[in-house]
């Protein structure tokens, strides 16, 4: 150190000074910069894919409104602006329905005792309607924006073949009863009768031991019976005379009842024009009135009935007479062609419609049960004449209808051949064929 000059010393010392206060110095003042640096504040969004999902009850609480559906049952007087209004239901919306041509022309027939769904939302707006017509058919209407969408939803139904026999007995001496106690429906039952009443008249000709047997549908939804369906092949033994009917389908997709061998069921009158408790007067030349106390002709049958059971037209004709006397009361005759008359006496009032010149069908309601005129309780009188001439209402011959065409002859054995052989199997007992005692009523 002697032998260096002074002034190298303290250049070197100076040196060393500089250049550690460098190296302490660099350091520090980058970890500086590097504090300083600016930080955006902004949050930088997530891509929808990598958005965490939410839980589903709260996904859909965010991506729709909760609803849910009531039943309102229709009460006597209601309609539908009626039924919008008590359920706080918009009066635009309803407005939108009518718009539509379907619900308006199903939505106007709605009964007392139906019911109507109405789905809304928790703030009440209205999303659905829903309308089950029947069993089978169901209307719904749903929300699409501010209007609204119809559309009819079918439910498909299963149809199976029941089997039903009974007896006419002395505790059971009428079809209904004996039906009931077979098991069977009113529907059914009336059905029965519809087609069997050209033939026999259920007032007069029933006997102990007569007998019947009958193979119908039945429909289900879901396995559940909603309803019954067509009877598709009957028999019915009265007075020692059996009766057979089945039904067909012709080409032209007409369904209706014949006999085995293809002579249509219908006729040109049905035996009896009113639904009756009992008969209180028969066909009598030589009864003894009740009232005037002698002998005078009684050339009709009086059906016991209560007051205002509907009358209806044994046959298709034209009314010629509708008028009031002291006698016969509220009366109607009715011409059926050249040689037929009916006329309906004692009623209490007649059918709208029913005047001097109408034409009326077969079933047409014409007039109702009443006791006007000499009459000591309400009933029907009816008279049937031929050529002008009375004929007991229950024995006369009456017309026959028009048999299949004979180009269809062969398509009709084909299809009831089965059904026959089905409806024997069950009831133990064959079809008569036509010629013996189950062609005709017999004569007068």
């Amino acid at each position: 150190m002697e032998a260096y000059p002074k002034s190298h010393v303290k250049a070197a010392v100076i040196l060393t000074c500089v250049v550690t206060l460098v190296a302490l110095t660099l350091p520090a003042q980058e970890n500086e910069a590097l504090s300083k640096s600016p930080v955006s504040l902004d949050l930088i969004p997530v891509p929808a894919a990598e958005a965490m999902p939410l839980p589903n009850a709260e996904a859909e609480s965010i991506s729709a409104p909760t609803t849910q559906w009531r039943e309102v049952t229709v009460q006597s007087g209601d309609s539908l602006a009626l039924l919008f209004k008590r359920n706080g239901l918009s009066a635009a919306d309803l407005q939108h329905i009518l718009e539509l041509s379907e619900p308006e022309k199903a939505l106007k027939k709605i009964l007392p005792g139906q019911t109507l769904g109405f789905q809304t939302t928790s703030s009440g707006q209205l999303m659905a309607v829903r309308y089950k017509k029947n069993a089978l058919d169901t209307l719904l209407i749903q929300r699409e924006g501010d209007k609204f969408r119809a559309d009819w939803q079918f439910a498909t139904p299963e149809i199976l073949l029941a089997y039903a026999s009974a007896e006419i007995t002395r505790e059971r001496p009428s079809l209904y009863h004996a039906g009931k106690g077979a098991g069977m429906s009113d529907n059914v039952i009336m059905k029965l009768a519809n087609i069997f009443q050209w033939d026999i008249s259920f007032a007069l000709d029933l006997r102990e031991g007569d007998r019947f047997s009958l193979m119908y549908e039945e429909i289900y939804v879901d396995g559940e019976l909603v309803k019954e369906g067509d009877i598709v092949a009957a028999n019915f033994q009265n007075m020692g005379r059996k009766h057979n009917a089945v039904r067909y389908t012709d080409i032209t997709g007409r369904s209706d009842y014949y006999t085995p061998d293809g002579m249509s069921m219908r006729k040109a009158f049905i035996r009896d024009p009113v639904h009756f408790t009992h008969i209180s007067s028969r066909f009598n030349p030589r009864r003894l009135h009740p009232i005037h106390k002698r002998v005078m002709p009684h050339r009709g049958i009086d059906y016991a009935a209560p007051q205002g059971t509907p009358v209806v037209a044994s046959g298709h004709g034209k009314v010629s007479i509708r008028r009031q006397n002291d006698a016969s009361g509220k009366y109607i005759v009715i011409q059926h062609g050249e040689q037929y008359t009916t006329k309906y006496l004692h009623l209490s009032a007649f059918a709208k419609g029913i005047k001097p010149g109408a034409t009326v069908n077969q079933g047409q309601t014409i007039g109702y049960v009443g006791a006007t005129g000499w009459a000591t309780a309400p009933h029907l009188h009816y008279e049937f004449l031929v050529n002008g001439v009375h004929r007991n209402p229950k024995t006369v011959t009456l017309p026959k209808a028009l048999p299949i065409a004979t180009d269809e002859m062969q398509r009709f054995k084909n299809s009831i051949s089965p059904v026959l052989a089905q409806l024997n199997a069950v009831s133990g007992s064959g079809f008569a064929s036509r010629g013996s005692a189950d062609s005709s009523t017999g004569g007068d």
